[in-house]
């Protein structure tokens, strides 16, 4: 029979250590909050944000802040 090689596997637990560039976790927590956790200022942020960078409030995810700010309240 032939021998079989064994080939060196790539520690899992050394690569888990390498730490991630610029603490992108946070940021993107931040810049990524759900519509359900967000107050009505934020609400109101991300809509101003939404017109300005997509050129309008057509979009779906617009369209959920609209229908969250109303059950909010005005």
């Amino acid at each position: 029979m032939a021998d079989k090689k064994e080939t060196a596997k790539p520690d899992k637990a050394a690569h888990a250590e390498t730490p991630v560039e610029g603490g992108g976790e946070q940021e993107k927590a931040q810049s990524h909050k759900k519509i359900n956790k967000m107050t009505l200022v934020e609400i109101d942020a991300k809509l101003n944000e939404i017109k300005s960078t997509q050129g309008g409030l057509r979009s779906r995810y617009a369209k959920q802040l609209f229908l969250r700010k109303k059950t909010l309240g005005n």
